[in-house]
């Protein structure tokens, strides 16, 4: 049967990992003769490493190629079309049948391995994160009604006068995202780089706060988390930066409210109480987190089983504001979360109602291009900000994210923005160009390269005493410049660019790597270590330490030096089991940084690798200068056209 033939080719090719493999071998025995059953399994299976939260059925049968993510495997149009014609042989109905009348399927709850809901197929487990994600936010959107019927006309209007006393945006979307938090349990905050996610959220935080000062009720309790700790560090000395900006306005109350806003930030991992070496957790559903508030940054990072935990954990009573960008890439792990809750979130979809109430509370108005009679309910609780106040309407950087976003493309650019953007049309990792460019950043205004932060390297303090404020200053330095890379593998991929800028280092006697361990060695952090408090994408970097002896003499040592909230963690090289040499790395694990010249090396056979969300997430990693190194550049033509949809049911669980 051609279902049986589909599945040992693709053990054959490798394709299936042993994991999906063995998962459709468990349902052939409590499925036997059903084929069909089995290939849906194992495809189900084979999409989670995709990111996808199920195995969409139709799709699969109109476009199998992307659907299963096969265009790099397959580049000839011969195999495409192979494809093409065996899934061909299939009906959706056909499908639907068989994993209807299977007994390993439910169309909802139960205990059986596979779900069917529709033309999409899932896993038990991912069906369930699903539906809970989905309560957990229903029952929030529910709540809104009971918290508006709290602040009646004009209750915000003086106090986000206050907080917002020099913006004369029209509409200042910042004064509306923080009035429609307040009477929200469930709330989205969405923006580009710039445009002021932080600053928001810290004034939605004061505000809530005064309103409780008003009443004379106490105030909240409030957490603020991240999905990494490299993220967590970020949110922490905006949060600072924000707070810094609020004293200067002056507020009645600051100083009761500057108390009452959190400045350290948790993982979600640490938030949750992740036990080590286990899955469990200590908040959950029966013992919830102690909280009234709860703030999440880089919400696009977190997949659905984290949020689907997050949310469990939370009091019923309990609100929660997501920040992210809806355009970054998605989590690593199955979901695109802030994707799916955002997708109407460029349009407003605001409802008549909820326009007017604003306009009352705030006196701002909504465009009516942004207003629709049937606005969806979650669309009342998302705000999108739009103006960006690090990259103004002439930087380069913001004006290539922009392009990128919309789909297009335009070489000519590079020479338009020369002040913010670069191309180096190379082949090879090996060239001149790219050598200059790894070790001084070629000379360009704000290009740094890597020889600026080994440079503090080679120079330790005299006194030992001086060594955290050495350290932290040079991981500053290093955070200047990045190269990365949109694969692992290949001319151009994180494995070869690691080893040969660290030759180019070495030939240029920066560094000097005869062993494993060597002073200026970046590393960064692949799996969570909750025994050294170490979470997966933090950022080392090797040094040499001297340390005080009992008998007051000094012992030179290797330590790694890691940034944390509280401040410089030395450990020793040995205790590190999961770190990679990281001059270059994946634009994924970039996520949530920010980085004054970020270099994107593609190798020329990149393309089918590539897609907008990508770019956009590599291109914004930047502040002041972005660099693409790329022998053709016309492959971004074709990437800013393929946009990454992952499959899942959420917005129509939401709907229900």
């Amino acid at each position: 049967m051609q279902a049986e033939l589909i599945l040992k080719q693709w053990q054959a090719q490798g394709w299936l990992r042993p994991l999906d493999h063995a998962f459709a071998s468990f349902i052939a025995r409590y499925a036997p003769a059903q084929p069909l059953v089995c290939l849906a399994a194992a495809l189900c299976s084979y999409q989670l490493k995709q990111g996808h939260v199920c195995l969409d059925l139709a799709t699969l049968l109109m476009e199998p190629l992307s659907t299963l993510g096969l265009s790099a495997e397959l580049p000839e149009p011969e195999q495409q079309q192979t494809l093409q014609q065996q899934f061909s042989t299939f009906t959706l109905a056909q499908w639907q049948q068989a994993l209807s009348q299977s007994a390993v399927v439910d169309q909802g709850p139960g205990n059986n391995p596979l779900v069917l809901i529709g033309h999409r197929l899932y896993l038990r487990r991912y069906w369930q994160y699903e539906q809970d994600i989905a309560s957990q936010i229903n029952q929030r959107l529910q709540q809104s009604t009971s918290l508006a019927a709290g602040l009646p006309a004009a209750t915000l209007l003086p106090l986000l006068q206050q907080l917002f006393q020099s913006n004369d945006q029209q509409p200042d979307w910042q004064q509306l995202a923080c009035a429609l938090a307040c009477r929200s349990a469930f709330n989205v905050i969405t923006g580009g780089p710039g445009t002021g996610k932080t600053t928001t959220v810290v004034r939605l935080l004061a505000l809530l706060q005064l309103l409780q000062l008003k009443r004379a009720e106490p105030l909240l309790a409030i957490r603020l988390a991240a999905p990494t700790g490299k993220a967590a560090a970020r949110l922490k000395d905006s949060i600072s930066g924000a707070i810094a900006r609020l004293a200067e306005l002056n507020i009645d109350g600051f100083t009761q409210i500057e108390q009452a806003i959190p400045k350290d930030v948790s993982t979600l991992h640490r938030l949750l109480g992740v036990r080590s070496g286990s899955k469990t957790l200590r908040y959950n559903q029966y013992q919830p987190l102690p909280l009234d508030i709860l703030v999440l940054d880089e919400a696009s990072m977190v997949d659905v089983e984290m949020m689907a935990a997050l949310l469990l954990a939370l009091p019923v009573s309990a609100r929660i504001v997501l920040l992210g960008d809806k355009d970054q890439l998605s989590s690593v792990e199955a979901g695109a979360l802030l994707a799916e809750l955002c997708k109407k979130a460029s349009k407003g979809d605001y409802l008549p109602a909820t326009v007017s109430w604003l306009q009352q509370q705030t006196h701002q108005q909504i465009p009516d291009d942004l207003v629709s009679e049937k606005g969806a309910l979650l669309s009342q609780h998302i705000v999108m900000l739009r103006h960006s106040h690090r990259f103004g309407q002439h930087s380069g950087i913001g004006q290539l994210a922009a392009m990128v976003n919309q789909g297009q493309f335009n070489q000519a650019i590079w020479q338009q923005q020369s002040a913010q953007l670069s191309l180096y049309k190379e082949s090879s990792s090996n060239s001149a160009g790219f050598r200059q460019l790894i070790l001084h950043g070629a000379g360009l205004a704000n290009g740094f390269g890597y020889q600026h932060y080994l440079d503090l390297v080679a120079k330790p303090p005299a006194e030992i005493e001086q060594q955290d404020i050495w350290a932290a200053n040079i991981i500053t330095a290093y955070g200047h410049f990045q190269v990365l890379a949109a694969t692992r593998k290949g001319e151009f991929g994180v494995e070869q660019l690691n080893q040969q800028i660290q030759h180019v280092l070495t030939q240029a006697g920066l560094i000097e790597p005869e062993h494993q361990w060597f002073a200026g060695r970046p590393v960064i952090v692949t799996r969570n270590d909750y025994q050294l408090g170490l979470m997966n994408g933090d950022i080392g970097i090797c040094l040499p330490k001297r340390l005080l002896q009992a008998n007051g003499e000094l012992l030179n040592v290797f330590r790694v030096a890691f940034r944390t909230a509280e401040g410089i963690k030395w450990i020793v090289p040995a205790r590190l089991n999961a770190v990679e040499t990281v001059f270059a790395m994946t634009v994924h694990k970039s996520q949530g940084s920010e980085f004054n010249h970020t270099v994107l090396a593609l190798a020329s056979d990149a393309s089918s690798m590539l897609n907008r969300e990508l770019l956009y997430t590599a291109i914004t990693r930047a502040s002041a200068r972005f660099t693409l190194v790329c022998a053709d550049p016309q492959q971004l033509n074709k990437a800013v056209q393929r946009q990454t949809v992952r499959a899942g049911g959420l917005s129509l669980a939401l709907a229900q």
